[in-house]
């Protein structure tokens, strides 16, 4: 197995936080459930090989072959069923909504046919699985689709700010003193973030904060979980456990025992596989 992240060209950098392929076969994973966990971004994910399973309740439902995955407030398992050859594209969290007329708080949790939900995305996804004779060719065909594809709409200039303020502190802001900073009400920034982010401030802050506290976990030298929750900004362990157990639908310790058992699978790392 093979995971690679592409950076986005500049004129989509403002939109894209990268691009990524992923490459190989079930015959690595044996049938394996694969979690993805809540990171804060939507994706568009475009499958050359054979769709994944959602696993839920026990129940599998074989995905489509173009998906536009909305954001995740809890873990997302998945299967793989064959040949793995994906190209995602990892938005901003606001980046998506540009694309996107759907309010994004509606697609939370979701793994839609792009098709339902974008049509410029629909397009650009056909014409990069008609054409694209290697993933790496995906890439660069799909960033010329989007820039083709780019709709006459601005980001709001607030939730740029705001996210970018949730992502410099890791989370550790006060929503109020959030809101204040960017010259609008608490109420009104949650508006803008359910129609262009999909979570609410506070919302995107937690998961922000517990991709930090992965990020700790799973460094070099992982340290006590005591020592993870007072790097990660948490109260206390018990809030840590807490938190990670409803993000992660698992202990950090037993989250542990899963990474380690990928880190075999793939050359590169990551904590959200394809969708």
């Amino acid at each position: 197995m093979e995971y690679r992240e592409h950076k986005p060209i500049a004129r989509l950098a403002p939109l894209l936080e990268c691009l990524w392929t992923l490459e190989g076969h079930t015959r690595n994973l044996a049938g394996e459930t694969q979690p993805v966990l809540p990171d804060g971004r939507t994706e568009l994910v475009v499958h050359f090989g054979d769709p994944f399973e959602r696993i839920e309740d026990g129940t599998a439902q074989l995905q489509p072959a173009v998906i536009f995955a909305g954001q995740l407030t809890r873990r997302l398992v998945l299967r793989p069923t064959g040949r793995i050859s994906v190209l995602g594209v990892r938005f901003r969290p606001y980046g998506a909504a540009t694309f996107v007329r759907e309010p994004q708080g509606r697609l939370v949790g979701l793994t839609l046919d792009a098709s339902d939900v974008s049509s410029p995305l629909a397009r650009a996804a056909a014409h990069v699985r008609e054409s694209a004779r290697s993933l790496d060719a995906a890439v660069a065909s799909m960033q010329e689709q989007l820039v083709g594809a780019l709709p006459a709409v601005a980001i709001d200039p607030r939730v740029a700010s705001a996210v970018a303020a949730i992502d410099r502190f890791d989370g550790l802001v006060g929503i109020d003193e959030l809101s204040v900073s960017v010259e609008t009400t608490r109420r009104h920034l949650e508006r803008l973030f359910q129609r262009q982010v999909g979570v609410s401030p506070k919302r995107l802050a937690r998961i922000t904060r517990f991709q930090r506290a992965l990020t700790v976990l799973q460094g070099a030298g992982t340290p006590p979980g005591v020592l993870a929750a007072h790097a990660s900004g948490y109260a206390d362990q018990a809030h840590f456990i807490r938190d990670f157990r409803e993000l992660a639908g698992c202990s950090p310790g037993a989250h542990l025992l899963v990474a380690a058992e990928l880190t075999g699978f793939f050359s590169g790392t990551s904590t959200r596989l394809s969708r």
